[in-house]
């Protein structure tokens, strides 16, 4: 008999995906009280909590042609992105396993469904938060919606790719969780989420954009603001390094469900 056609296989995995999202969104966040919409609040208040704390303080943000709270929505929501995804990918197929008994589930299928329940949760806070933002007349519409959109899908592209390395990684060595927490909080600064590389010195500026997220911040806030700053970013390079960390990822993976136990 032949076999399933492409299509019923297609729609058989993404069947497979959606119940594994589902399944993360009720062990995460449960079924009572308001449930799943916790995947849109909890980073919805983590970055309204920054942006209060922030605007009671000095700064001459708006001074740079910069409003502070768009500076902030597009600088927070994007790296509790990869804070997030990376964060929840360290554990996920010991978190998992149980799972893995079904011969339809496969290990990158975990991965997948973490990485829709995070990115669904940032995208609607960033939307969400813009609008309230903008109906209140403390930002404006963004000025280049398709540069917007790439820095967003460079942004998730970064972070899932990273997350499946570190992922892999994560069940055969106890000391990728150890060492990832504390570079976690190192990466904040460098990350590009609180600076543009134009306000740094031109030798400093031509580092910071080795950084990969630099330059996918930039893009956000290229689409955000328009012309109002100037970015710098490489799409060339940080196309490069999000394929290097998808398929070393890939290859790690396979490594990974060579060796790994289910227990």
């Amino acid at each position: 008999m032949p076999g399933p056609g492409f299509a019923a296989l297609l729609a058989r995995q993404a069947a497979i995906i959606g119940a594994l999202t589902m399944r993360e969104v009720h062990v995460r966040y449960g079924r009572k009280n308001i449930g799943f919409l916790w995947i849109v609040a909890e980073p919805f208040l983590f970055t309204f909590g920054v942006i209060a704390i922030r605007s009671l303080l000095p700064t001459g943000m708006e001074s740079r042609g910069v409003p502070l709270v768009g500076f902030l929505m597009t600088g927070y929501t994007p790296f509790l992105l990869y804070r997030h995804m990376v964060g929840h990918s360290l554990h996920c197929i010991e978190q998992n396993q149980n799972v893995l008994y079904h011969r339809q589930v496969k290990f990158l299928d975990l991965f997948l469904g973490n990485y829709i329940l995070e990115t669904a949760g940032i995208i609607l806070a960033f939307v969400f938060g813009c609008a309230i933002f903008i109906a209140a007349g403390a930002l404006s519409l963004p000025k280049d919606p398709g540069l917007l959109l790439a820095g967003w899908l460079y942004a998730i592209w970064f972070s899932a790719g990273l997350a499946l390395l570190l992922g892999a990684l994560s069940p055969l060595s106890s000391l990728v969780e150890k060492l990832y927490n504390p570079l976690s909080y190192l990466s904040l600064p460098v990350s590009g989420a609180f600076y543009l590389v134009d306000w740094l010195p031109s030798s400093y500026g031509h580092l910071a954009l080795w950084v990969p997220m630099v330059n996918y911040f930039e893009m956000i806030r290229g689409g955000f603001f328009g012309g109002a700053i100037e970015v710098h970013y490489d799409a060339l390079y940080l196309t490069i390094v999000c394929l290097a960390l998808t398929f070393g990822g890939l290859a790690m993976l396979r490594v990974t469900r060579k060796r790994f136990s289910i227990r």
